[in-house]
């Protein structure tokens, strides 16, 4: 009887210090990913400018609803005839590319948001009921970055996968709702 608790309790502390491993692993990659990033011009982390947001689409982050699907690694499965280290290094890949698909939309939103931070100090009539409509977005596109952050740690356990449609729909209409108040102001 006095052992059940025992084995409870040994293996959350297994439990716990392998996540909190991995979570150090992951912080410590993100940084050296974030300190390499930051030598290069073409990493996404220049000034808001106009230019940049006319070629801009959220549409370049569709590919990222399927990296992480089961279907996806099934499909993979079936075809190489992978084992099942084969599928850990596959899935760890994937979780990867993720990584840097979120450094990405990390980047373009906080251009985007400087862009309406541009556009309250330059708009030249009342748009607080935009601005408003802009900072819940904001406020929810953080929240969804966070959690698929957190949810991509527990994909290596085989945790359901992160679905990236919410994010990449959050990006969509953060970026359309800032295409409409500057059509809007350019209008005015």
């Amino acid at each position: 009887m006095t052992a059940f608790p025992v084995i409870v309790g040994l293996s959350s502390s297994i439990v716990f210090v392998v996540l909190f491993v991995k979570l150090l692993q992951r912080n410590r990659m993100l940084r050296e990913e974030a300190s390499a990033l930051s030598g290069s011009p073409e990493n996404g982390r220049e000034a808001w400018s106009d230019e940049w947001f006319e070629d801009f689409s959220s549409f370049r982050y569709l590919p990222m609803r399927r990296l992480l699907s089961s279907e996806e690694e099934e499909f993979w499965m079936q075809s190489t005839v992978g084992s099942e280290c084969r599928r850990a290094a596959f899935r760890a890949e994937r979780r990867h590319l993720f990584r840097q698909y979120l450094a990405l939309i990390a980047a373009d939103f906080a251009r985007l948001s400087q862009g309406v931070r541009l556009a309250v100090v330059h708009a030249s009539e009342d748009r607080s009921a935009d601005i408003e409509q802009l900072l819940r977005l904001e406020w929810s596109l953080r929240k969804l970055l966070w959690q698929a952050q957190f949810s991509l740690m527990f994909h290596w356990l085989g945790v359901k996968p992160v679905d990236a449609t919410q994010l990449i729909n959050a990006l969509q209409g953060f970026e359309f709702s800032l295409r409409e108040i500057r059509l809007g102001g350019a209008a005015a």
